[in-house]
């Protein structure tokens, strides 16, 4: 596929990850998306987790991957030691998306059972998707901001980041669990979103040099 299509590809994982997010919470009566984490869509033994970890973990982990790979590459179109790391982060994070579906948390009276071995590598890959997602958009700043046809997104990429952190780190203990992790989710999709839209406008300019 071409940018262009990646880009639109990067918008529509996106919404579909959220609409799925919210049709399968719907499916069970006591879900709360406020209170309750994504990682329980999946978690074992619940209702429809398989299709869960299928469509809303490793599919989007796979778009995502594809879609970082192509930001990376696009965002410095020089190749260089910078651009490469950047690119295997971005494909890292996006895969270990895919390895929470593979690797589901199992719960004990709506609690997380942190002596499963699936349920510790089910974190692990979080960290992992997480870490690999700061320092790969971060990789990214300086390019952006020497390329024209990226110049002011490297600003955004740094709002973004920040706020993911901030997130993750302020709002953990202070709001409900499920509300903590969806407004840090909703920055890091918002990355994914903006860096698409570039990609789709980015049909009427030349190739980065």
């Amino acid at each position: 596929m071409n940018r262009r299509a990646i880009g639109y590809v990067g918008i529509g994982s996106i919404i579909f990850f959220w609409l799925a997010s919210f049709v399968f919470g719907a499916l069970r009566p006591s879900y709360s998306h406020v209170v309750n984490t994504i990682s329980e869509l999946g978690a074992v033994g619940t209702p429809y987790s398989v299709l869960w970890n299928l469509i809303g973990s490793g599919v989007l982990g796979v778009l995502l991957a594809v879609v970082g790979v192509t930001i990376a590459r696009e965002a410095q179109g020089t190749p260089s030691v910078s651009r490469t790391v950047a690119t295997l982060l971005l494909a890292v994070s996006g895969l270990a998306v895919a390895g929470q579906g593979l690797m589901p948390a199992e719960m004990i009276n709506g609690v997380a059972d942190v002596t499963s071995a699936s349920t510790r590598a089910h974190f692990v890959s979080s960290l992992i998707s997480g870490a690999a997602w700061i320092v790969g958009a971060l990789m990214l700043v300086r390019p952006m901001s020497r390329n024209p046809h990226w110049k002011g997104l490297h600003i955004v990429s740094i709002v973004l980041v920040v706020l993911v952190v901030a997130a993750s780190i302020v709002l953990q203990g202070t709001f409900p669990d499920g509300l903590a992790q969806r407004i840090g989710n909703t920055f890091f999709c918002l990355w994914f979103v903006v860096m698409s839209i570039r990609l789709i406008s980015l049909r009427a300019v030349p190739e980065a040099a």
